[in-house]
């Protein structure tokens, strides 16, 4: 299943994009992070309480000059806690309100000098323990006090054990959050018998279906009676960064939401798929943003661990059974979508939908992206059962696509590919006109426009779907922010050659912290069609690559524009083009920060093949220095887009700031005319 979702995600994720000016740019030097910027490198399993305010303890560098934090949590305020900013750790104060989702979210901290890179914090009902040294042998188990989430990290080649008093009767589920909540810890949780300290019967899980490599074990407790939890990777890796929250008690634990979607801006009953759910109520879901979380709960206890209900810009069903043959069949309008599942053995879901003839239309039943362990086989017949399309199970999402050759009813078929059927076997089926389609991908999620007002965005993927193959306009969404690019039908970036996306401060805009987004615009069909470009790959990669990350973690971006930047530098050259084989002179001039006279280096980044640069450092206590920027004989003519990073040191830290020179352009040198023969005079 893991692979099969990792093929998915190589597919549907592969974006891209493009900034400068407004057409396609040549290459420049790919955006960096300067050194000042803070980072944080807490450790995945911080956890908050809802209606509780908790002070966590953010580590990283760069953070003894913090001057806010930021959580995604709905409602939520966090704040600097007194006198704990240091430069390798700051507290966070955070007030999390009564009803936020137990769920994963994100924190950052912004500092004098940037914005850091984002971390998970969780939200948790349960009472947080921390584990307690020497609890690495099954016969000295750390005793937990009933119900609550024990927080810890794994050593390499090791298990934490924790002993769990138990009621006749009482049922109890051991959830470990790892993979999740983006740890690299791929978690077994077995359950021993305290008196004998043998295993107990079939209390044993590693990867339970739906949780991305996670585990969870349920049990109904027959006798009062003490068990031994014991937590370990798969491989018995480990390392202080392999982390984890083990949940214990009473709350239910949910594969995915049921239905799995809610129209957007409607409001929607939702509830829950996954074994042992029992008792658990429905919830509201209105459809807002890209998902919304719901938490299992039943009407006493604790709630489980949230699972995301996705938002759709078309009407969303659930499947009413018995629809096992053609007359029973389910209605769903085009486009639209409908939550499924494979109850019994041998289930059959038919749903009927019209469709006009020569009008392509879509089938796609997810079920990995959507954390389901089912596999799903999709066929489409008509009025007569006659198979008219089916999807390849060896792609890792059922599709499927066909052409009416008249109008009609035609019916969708889903069947489990493996005969697998239960609570947890669910899909989401999407019936729509094949439209083409397009997603953009970005490489960074912050800039810093402190030196000169300006910054690139790299775009690193486009994908293309139903033969896309448009122009794509991209445009910066901030009211601080402008920024334009264009991507023509052909182009294809990549992570290592990156399109580049310009973004430029707005005259009269206030320095400091600027969140913004990226739009990317396309014409189907003459209607514009708009979406948010992404950063997928980014978050999975800063989530210890889990394969399904939260969607809406994705599109956030920042800026971050210094007060008072240690170097303001502008830079001129004296013409705009020069030959090959010829070079040009410029001049950098720096405004310096108050108190600041160290020595600056200054660095070429970009430079086109075949040209070169002279570069001095500002002497220290100067303001100004001269540079050359030569080309070879041999250079390729056309624009040099070239980039020069300053970079010096104060206090004992790093900084950096980087300024585009001026539009450049190597030319072909001007050919000789033949001198002109002189025509004899006429006698």
């Amino acid at each position: 299943m893991f692979s099969r979702s990792l093929a998915f995600l190589a597919l549907a994720v592969a974006l891209g994009g493009t900034s400068l000016p407004s057409r396609a740019q040549p290459k420049s030097a790919l955006p960096t992070l300067p050194p000042q910027f803070p980072t944080l490198t807490s450790p995945a399993n911080l956890g908050v309480r809802p209606g509780a305010t908790t002070t966590v303890t953010l580590g990283g560098t760069n953070l003894g000059d913090a001057t806010e934090i930021l959580v995604s949590i709905p409602g939520a305020k966090a704040t600097i806690a007194k006198d704990s900013a240091k430069p390798a750790s700051v507290g966070a104060t955070v007030e999390v309100p009564k009803d936020a989702p137990v769920g994963l979210y994100q924190v950052r901290v912004a500092s004098k000098h940037g914005i850091s890179n984002a971390r998970p914090i969780c939200v948790d009902d349960l009472p947080e323990v921390e584990k307690k040294p020497g609890n690495n042998k099954k016969a000295a188990p750390m005793p937990l006090p009933g119900p609550c989430v024990v927080t810890g990290a794994i050593a390499v080649e090791s298990s934490d054990f924790y002993l769990v008093k138990v009621a006749a009767g009482q049922r109890m589920t051991f959830e470990a959050l790892a993979r999740r909540i983006g740890s690299p810890l791929d978690p077994v949780v077995i359950l021993h018998d305290a008196k004998s300290g043998r295993e107990m019967p079939a209390l044993y899980a590693d990867d339970t279906p739906g949780l991305q490599s996670d585990a969870r074990v349920t049990h109904l407790f027959a006798a009062v009676t003490e068990v031994i939890v014991e937590i370990r990777d798969t491989t018995y890796r480990g390392g202080g960064d392999y982390t984890y929250r083990l949940r214990i008690g009473d709350g239910p634990g949910a594969t995915t939401a049921f239905p799995l979607a809610v129209e957007k801006d409607k409001t929607a009953t939702i509830g829950f798929a996954g074994p042992g759910l029992d008792g658990v109520q429905s919830t509201s879901v209105k459809g807002t943003g890209l998902a919304q979380l719901a938490s299992p709960r039943r009407a006493a206890g604790t709630g489980g661990w949230s699972v995301p209900v996705l938002v759709s810009p078309h009407p969303e069903l659930a499947e009413t059974e018995p629809n096992n043959e053609i007359a029973k069949a389910n209605k769903i309008p085009v486009p639209g979508g409908v939550s499924g599942r494979f109850e019994q053995k041998g289930d059959f879901d038919y749903f009927a939908f019209p469709a006009k003839k020569g009008q392509k239309i879509e089938l796609v039943a997810r079920t990995y992206e959507i954390n389901s362990p089912a596999e799903v086989l999709l066929k489409v017949v008509d009025a007569k059962g006659a198979e008219l399309a089916r999807s390849n199970p060896a792609q890792a999402t059922a599709r499927a696509e066909f052409t009416p050759a008249a109008d009609g009813e035609f019916f969708a078929v889903a069947e489990h590919l493996n005969y697998g059927f239960g609570p947890s076997e669910i899909y989401h089926l999407t019936v729509r006109p094949a439209t083409m389609d397009f997603e953009v991908a970005v490489g960074m999620d912050r800039i810093d426009l402190s030196a000169s007002g300006t910054a690139n965005i790299p775009i690193v993927g486009v994908s293309r779907l139903n033969g896309f193959n448009l122009p794509l306009e991209l445009a910066v969404v901030s009211d601080a922010l402008t920024g334009t690019l264009t991507i023509p039908p052909a182009a294809n970036p990549q992570p290592a050659t990156p399109l580049l996306m310009r973004v430029t401060l707005k005259p009269g805009a206030k320095p400091g912290l600027v969140p913004f987004t990226v739009k990317a615009t396309a014409k189907i069909d003459g209607k514009d069609v708009a979406k948010t470009t992404h950063m997928n790959d980014l978050v999975r990669t800063g989530l210890a690559a889990l394969p399904n990350v939260p969607r809406e973690m994705t599109e956030q971006l920042y800026a971050y524009v210094a007060p008072d930047p240690l170097v303001s530098p502008t830079v001129t050259v004296e013409k705009a083009s020069f030959d090959k084989g010829t070079s040009v002179k410029g001049k950098v001039v720096v405004k310096r920060a108050a108190g600041f006279a160290e020595e600056i280096a200054i660095a070429a980044l970009g430079l086109p093949a075949n040209v070169t640069a002279k570069l001095k450092p500002i002497a220290k206590g100067a303001n100004e220095a001269e540079f050359e920027i030569a080309a070879a004989a041999n250079a390729a003519p056309g624009a040099a887009n070239i980039v020069l990073r300053f970079t010096a040191k104060n206090a004992g830290r790093d900084f950096a700031y980087e300024m585009r020179v001026p539009d450049l352009t190597v030319t072909e040198p001007k050919k000789a005319e033949p001198p002109k023969k002189e025509e004899p005079k006429k006698k």
